[in-house]
């Protein structure tokens, strides 16, 4: 069986990976996805093809991930096995009509497809945290309105934005925006900046240079020294040569 390269594999990995993020807050992102099958398929079968052609290549891939095969078997009823997801979506796909609760049907399936297959790509592939952070992440900067991170978070469903602030790397929160718009003069305060924001009261949370993590750390150090808390949580990932920008960030999702 052709294998792929580590270094691919996170790259077919932050395809698919990606795509799912695009699925999940737009339903008609669904072909996202499709594109990011087509460019696994062509790699692994070496020529441009339909997607239903690229099956074949994919699937002795995908059976590294537990959640193709061993889960389908045990849980029936809950999980699906990949030719089922992958028949689902190839139909999708060769289907102009894809609109209302077949549109969801479909998108489902897809985002299942690509969870399994991010697993069957990261098998035999280190897991260190810059093996499975999101590189290039969202931040936004401290001279920005309140209004554009409130923004930013509305539209990625973000609960966190990093922001660099006094020298040192901060969490702007959902809760702390809202609670912060609540007590003023909404108007006037969409329009400070983010600094200003912060003198004025909003809560942001300061991260010490101890939390930052570095690139190549083990996972398995990172989950064992964090403490499990209420809501979510996020982890910064520090370029070592330029410490006042972020490598990636790094959350439980990734994780799991």
């Amino acid at each position: 069986m052709f294998d792929l390269q580590p270094r691919e594999r996170l790259f077919y990995r932050d395809r698919l990976r990606a795509a799912r993020y695009a699925a999940l807050a737009d339903a008609e992102a669904f072909e996202s996805i499709c594109f990011a099958l087509e460019a696994l398929g062509l790699r692994l079968r070496g020529r441009q093809e339909a997607l239903g052609l690229y099956r074949e290549k994919i699937a002795p891939q995908a059976i590294r991930a537990l959640v193709f095969a061993e889960l389908p078997g045990a849980f029936p009823l809950r999980f699906k096995t990949f030719e089922a997801l992958f028949s689902i979506v190839l139909a999708a796909r060769n289907d102009a009509m894809h609109t209302g609760s077949y549109a969801r049907h479909a998108t489902q399936a897809a985002i299942e497809l690509c969870i399994g297959l991010e697993e069957a790509l990261m098998a035999g592939v280190e897991r260190t945290v810059e093996n499975l952070m999101v590189s290039s992440p969202v931040t936004v900067e401290s001279w920005q309105p309140v209004a554009h991170a409130r923004q930013l978070m509305l539209m990625h469903s973000f609960s966190f934005l990093p922001v660099r602030l006094d020298g040192a790397w901060c969490l702007v929160s959902e809760l702390g925006l809202a609670k912060y718009l609540s007590e003023g003069a909404r108007k006037t305060r969409l329009c400070e900046s983010i600094a200003d924001a912060r003198s004025n009261g909003m809560q942001v949370r300061e991260i010490s240079d101890a939390e930052l993590l570095r690139a190549g750390m083990p996972v398995s150090g990172v989950l064992a020294g964090a403490q499990v808390q209420d809501g979510p949580m996020l982890w910064l990932v520090v370029d070592e040569r330029q410490p006042d920008h972020l490598a990636g960030v790094l959350s439980p999702f990734e994780l799991m």
